[in-house]
């Protein structure tokens, strides 16, 4: 009799055991809304929503092959496309002023820019989220404009900056990873 019942026992396990993943499937299938139902759209995106329009900048930004530029190398503008900026960990990046954002574990570069003269308006655009600085005769120049957007794939801000013709230095600092696309074109 003990045998029966036990055999009796390992039956109804066994049937609960291939009922289980029916009933789990069945649940995935409720909570995203039953087959063929549409998931829930993506977070919303505000590439549209910049002061100035981005959209170039932006495909310049995602071109595949961007060239890359390591930390102390030097740039002539104008430049004839966007770059891949391979950042250093901050606390060794050899800064020419001290960031102005950025914790421990933060990364960071500077390239030295040869820049044409007369003095005219540059945009600097960047793929994430870190302080972009440019350095001229050993202070930041301060911006003349600056629009930034949260939710856009590959562009996160674009800073204007009145930069005169010679040798000055972009710095950025406090960026999370080790790598910023980086897009400088003229305004004016």
């Amino acid at each position: 009799m003990a045998s029966l019942a036990n055999s009796v026992r390992g039956r109804r396990r066994g049937a609960a055991e291939a009922v289980l993943p029916l009933l789990l499937a069945a649940g995935f299938l409720a909570a995203a809304g039953g087959p063929g139902r549409a998931q829930p759209a993506a977070p919303a995106q505000d590439c549209d929503r910049a002061a100035w329009p981005l959209a170039a900048d932006r495909a310049r930004l995602s071109a595949p092959g961007l060239r890359p530029v390591r930390n102390g190398d030097v740039l002539i503008l104008p430049l004839d496309s966007a770059l891949r900026f391979i950042l250093v960990p901050q606390a060794g990046a050899n800064l020419p002023v001290p960031p102005r954002k950025g914790e421990e574990g933060a990364f960071a570069g500077v390239v030295d820019l040869k820049v044409p003269a007369p003095e005219r308006v540059w945009q600097v655009t960047v793929s994430v989220n870190a302080w972009i600085d440019v350095v001229v005769d050993g202070r930041p120049l301060t911006p003349v404009a600056f629009t930034g957007v949260h939710a856009c794939p590959g562009l996160r801000k674009s800073l204007r900056f009145r930069i005169p013709g010679g040798d000055v230095r972009l710095q950025a600092s406090g960026a999370e990873g080790a790598r910023l696309d980086l897009l400088i074109t003229p305004v004016d």
